[in-house]
This record gives C-alpha cells, sequence and structure tokens, in this order.
C-alpha cells in the first residue's frame, strides 16, 4: 500500500508540470498548411481536420486567424483542469473568424462544434454558423447546433466559459413533426439521466456571457438535464445541471425561445436582451413559437434586469415565463414588451414562484380564431396574468405564488384575459393601467379545488378594468390619473407617488437561496424598487415603484 502511495505522488510530480505547460496553436484558412507546425501565426495550420487529430492539453489556446473561414466540425476531445482551461479564441484584426458546420466535407456537421464528455473549456471571439439545409448532408438528424455539450454519463462534467460569441444561421436539414421534440440550438448544454444510482452525474459552472444569437429554428441557449427516475437520485442536485449563469446575451429573430432551463439546479438569468421570439425567419425550418426566456423542471432559478420584446407564437409567447415543475424561482426587476402571450405566465405543479418589480407594457395581445402569419388559427388568446393548473401527465395546481408590485399596461385597442387557477395565489400591490380604447379582464378565469385558494390584496386599477376583477381584491384602489401612450421606455412608468399610494404591507416570501454562491448579490427583501428608490415601510406602493 504505500509503495503505491509513493508511486502516485512520483507520478504526480513528474506529471503536473506538463499538464499546466501552456502552447499556443495557430490556424489560418487563408495562409495556413497543415503541413506546418501550427507554433506561430507565420506558420499556422489550415484546417479544423488537423487541429482534430492534436491532442490538446490544460492551458493550451487555439486560435483561429480573424477574417478567414473554417468550414466542418471543431471536436473537442480534450478536458482542461479548472486552474488551466483549454481556450479557443482569434488573433490578428478583422472579422470574427467563422466555423461554419453545414459543409464539411463528409457533409453536414450536427454540430458546429462539439464537446462530449470533457470539460474547463472556454471559447471566445469566435463566429459559429450551421445552416445545414445549405450542405449535402449524408445524415437524416433533423437537428442543429452551434455548440453542442453532451455527457453521456462518463462523469461529473465541470467548468465551461463561453463568451463573446457571434452564433447565427443555425438551421437543420428540415423541420421535425413535433415542436417539443425540436432542439435546434446555438448553444446546448445536454446531460444523459442516470442508468444506476452510483453513476448519476451533472454538468456544472456554466458561464454564457456577452455573446450575440441569432437566426435559429429554435433555441438561443438551451440546457437539458434528463430527469432519473431513481430513488434516491431524483429531485436530488445529482438530476439537475448545476450552477449556471447566463448574463448579458443578446438573442434576437429566433424561431423559438431565447433561453431555456430545463433541469437546472440554482441558475441565474440576468441583464439579457431578448428580441423577437417565435419569429418568421426561414418559417418552413422553424417552430415559430416562443417566449423570451422559460424554465422547466428546474429549482432555485433567478431571472433579473432583463429586456424582453416582440414575442410571437400561437401558444405561450411571453416575455419570460414559469413552465411546469418548477420550485423556488424568482423574477424580478425585467421589463417586457409587447409580447403578444402573457404579462405573466406561470403554469402548473411549481412551488413558490416569486414575481414581483416587472414591468409590463402591451403584451398579452394575441387573439383567436383568425388567421396567423405562421398558419394556422390560435386557441389561446392572451392574458396579462396567466396562472394555470397545465402539468404533464395530468393537470396540478400550482403552490405559494407571489406575484406583486408589479405594473402591467394595457396598450390601446388591446383586449387580454386574465386566469388565476392555483392554491395560496397571491396578487398584491399592483398597478393596472388601460390605456384608451382597451379594456382589462373582459374574461376572468378563476380556478380552485382544494387549499387556500387566492389572497388579491392592494392593487390599484386604472382605465377601463372589469368589476369582476375589481371585485377580487379586498383592499382595491381605483384611480384617474391621467396617462398616454408611454412607448417602450421604463423609465416612463415612474409615476407620482400620490398615484401609486398603498396601505396594504407585504410580507415578502421566502427565497432561500438568496445572498448564497452565484446568488450572492441577490436579497431576500428587496432592497430598491426597479427605479433604484429605497424600499421602506414608511411609504409603501402599488407597482414597480415611483418617480425620483
Amino acid at each position: 500500500m504505500f509503495k503505491n502511495f509513493f508511486f502516485q505522488i512520483l507520478l504526480i510530480f513528474f506529471i503536473t508540470p506538463n499538464l499546466f505547460a501552456q502552447t499556443q496553436y495557430f490556424i489560418s484558412s487563408s495562409e495556413g498548411n497543415d503541413k506546418n507546425d501550427g507554433l506561430s501565426d507565420l506558420s499556422p495550420w489550415a484546417s479544423l481536420d488537423r487541429l482534430n487529430s492534436e491532442k490538446l492539453y490544460p492551458g493550451d489556446i487555439v486560435k483561429f486567424k480573424r477574417g478567414d473561414v473554417f468550414y466542418g466540425q471543431l471536436r473537442i476531445d480534450e478536458s482542461g483542469l479548472p486552474e488551466a482551461y483549454i481556450q479557443f479564441t482569434s488573433y490578428a484584426e478583422g472579422d470574427l473568424p467563422i466555423i461554419d458546420g453545414s459543409v464539411g466535407r463528409l457533409g453536414s456537421a450536427l454540430a458546429a462544434i462539439l464537446i462530449q464528455d470533457q470539460d474547463c473549456i472556454e471559447i471566445n471571439n469566435l463566429q459559429i454558423q450551421n445552416f445545414r439545409k445549405d450542405s449535402r448532408p449524408n445524415t437524416s438528424d433533423l437537428d442543429a447546433y452551434g455548440i453542442w455539450v453532451k455527457n453521456t454519463g462518463k462523469r461529473n462534467l465541470k467548468g465551461f466559459k463561453f463568451h463573446n460569441l457571434l452564433i447565427e444561421k443555425i438551421y437543420p436539414i428540415k423541420p421535425r413533426k413535433s415542436f417539443n421534440k425540436t432542439s435546434v440550438s446555438g448553444i446546448r448544454f445536454e446531460t444523459f439521466p442516470a442508468k444506476f444510482k452510483h453513476k448519476a452525474v451533472n454538468t456544472s459552472d456554466i458561464y454564457l456571457h456577452n455573446n450575440i444569437i441569432r437566426h435559429t429554428a429554435r433555441f438561443g441557449i438551451s440546457l437539458r438535464h434528463k430527469p432519473s427516475a431513481i430513488k434516491g437520485i431524483t429531485d436530488t442536485p445529482l438530476d439537475y445541471d448545476n450552477n449556471v449563469r447566463i448574463i448579458n446575451n443578446r438573442c434576437e429573430d429566433l424561431g423559438g425561445s431565447c433561453v431555456l432551463m430545463n433541469g437546472v439546479w440554482k441558475g441565474l438569468l440576468e441583464k439579457n436582451l431578448f428580441i423577437r421570439s417565435g419569429a418568421l425567419v426561414e418559417p418552413e425550418l422553424s417552430v415559430n413559437r416562443g417566449s423570451g426566456a422559460w424554465f422547466f423542471r428546474s429549482r432555485h432559478i433567478v431571472a433579473q434586469h432583463n429586456i424582453a420584446y416582440g414575442s410571437r407564437g400561437h401558444n405561450d409567447s411571453a416575455g419570460i415565463h414559469v413552465d411546469f415543475a418548477n420550485q423556488d424561482v424568482l423574477v424580478q426587476y425585467n421589463f417586457t414588451y409587447d409580447n403578444e402571450g402573457y404579462g405573466t405566465e406561470i403554469l402548473g405543479k411549481n412551488k413558490n414562484i416569486i414575481w414581483r418589480y416587472n414591468i409590463s407594457v402591451g403584451d398579452g395581445t394575441r387573439k383567436i380564431n383568425i388567421k396567423r402569419p405562421e398558419g394556422g388559427k390560435s386557441n389561446f388568446p392572451g392574458k396579462t396574468i396567466f396562472v394555470s393548473d397545465f402539468a404533464e401527465p395530468k393537470r396540478e395546481l400550482s403552490e405559494d405564488i407571489y406575484i406583486y408590485n408589479n405594473t402591467y399596461v394595457i396598450n390601446a385597442n388591446s383586449d387580454p384575459l386574465i386566469e388565476l387557477n392555483a392554491n395560496r395565489l397571491n396578487v398584491w400591490n399592483n398597478l393596472f393601467i388601460v390605456d384608451d380604447g382597451s379594456r382589462l379582464g373582459r374574461k376572468v378565469n378563476l380556478g380552485w379545488t382544494k387549499g387556500e385558494g387566492i389572497n388579491i390584496k392592494g392593487n390599484i386599477f386604472v382605465g377601463n378594468i372589469s368589476p369582476n376583477f375589481i371585485g377580487l381584491d379586498q383592499q382595491s384602489k381605483i384611480r384617474n390619473f391621467s396617462y398616454e401612450g408611454y412607448g417602450d421606455k421604463p423609465l416612463n412608468f415612474a409615476f407620482p407617488k400620490k398615484n401609486i399610494a398603498s396601505d396594504f404591507l407585504i410580507k415578502h416570501p421566502n427565497f432561500e437561496m438568496a445572498e448564497k454562491g452565484i446568488f450572492s448579490h441577490i436579497k431576500e427583501n428587496p432592497e430598491f424598487d426597479y427605479f433604484n428608490n429605497v424600499i421602506s415601510n414608511d411609504f409603501i406602493f402599488s407597482g414597480v415603484g415611483y418617480a425620483k
């Protein structure tokens, strides 16, 4: 035993220096030659095939020449270390180098960059595209990815930094018939479920920031950890991907949603811009439906300071929505504008969903039984608040839903509905403003099967709002301050204190991960309103805040 231990120490002593030795490799499709050594910008390699054949070590840096295009698939077959990531980036001046997976020598690659069972990887300052329809594929697979990270279950994977990337034109050969089975993504993380308890793994420490993603058939960024049915694994951190940060990205004109977190344990969605989800770019290849961002079967999620504009589709298509089977989700300080589905969307089988200090303007405009741009008709009318018991395999009420201190503005010529269906659903101190020529709550659906039902207090109502909705509020206030079309700037919705004063003091719900880990800057009890005014019991208000 002592001899084995001594041998391991010697092995570490001799190998460790090599692990951290940094080698830089240079690749140029315009100036390179695969017979070069690739060790300087004067002797670069030329192709992805040559790079794929090279063994990389922790700390190595691979640099692609700006202005060049590299066709085929980049396969990352080695891992870095937490102290020494393997990095892929650019060199020289000019446009970002392009990795194009759609016209490889052997046909279309499913992903332009494939990372399977490897970790501690950093990718930055590249352009990635994969319009598979433009190639002559030798495969019938109907998906497409820019970057695809696969964890097939061999071990835990930890450490991914993708930033300052331009990812675009990610389309399949032809569309799938099933919306839910379409996983086309600019960036996709996929972790397979555990087949045995001792082999349960996850993917963690994912940091995606400052990327631009546009023109995909469905997602910009998608994470999916498939659930396990093994007792002792289900509903533990091993059944989820952990510590996911998606910050300051811009997604625009995607066929579906900008971000999906499916099976994430501790996820932060912050300061992102979601523009025109569900767009009709390449409509024959795209799903043409999607909210800016949504969460499914996830725990401990914060979405804050995001902007979502122009979501479209015959279903969903909110700025942000909480799908079913989530727990402990905090949605705050977001601005959503002109999303035709819903202002607030929360589906069934959720627990402890907190929706506060968000501004919704002109959301929920979708009409039913009229021809849609993407074809067919919608059976799902737009709603300002949509809390549903929809879940699978059967409907199930959500519990402990807190919708408070939000501002909802209903734009001209709009007629959104209201649906409230959950157990211990609390709607407190919100500000509802209906512009001239519009109305809110023509139809108010209330659902309840068991438990304590709905608690509505302290809301302020301005404009043409259904008495049936107002009558649900135990401490309602009807105001009549003047307002006109406010446009799409959040500061336009900061009103004088006198217009939004309330007398219902809220006890903030519990968010147990506040001030911990990736949420170290998140306060359980908010300290500031949307406009950065200090929140104090000396002045109680409805809506997101007040003008200074």
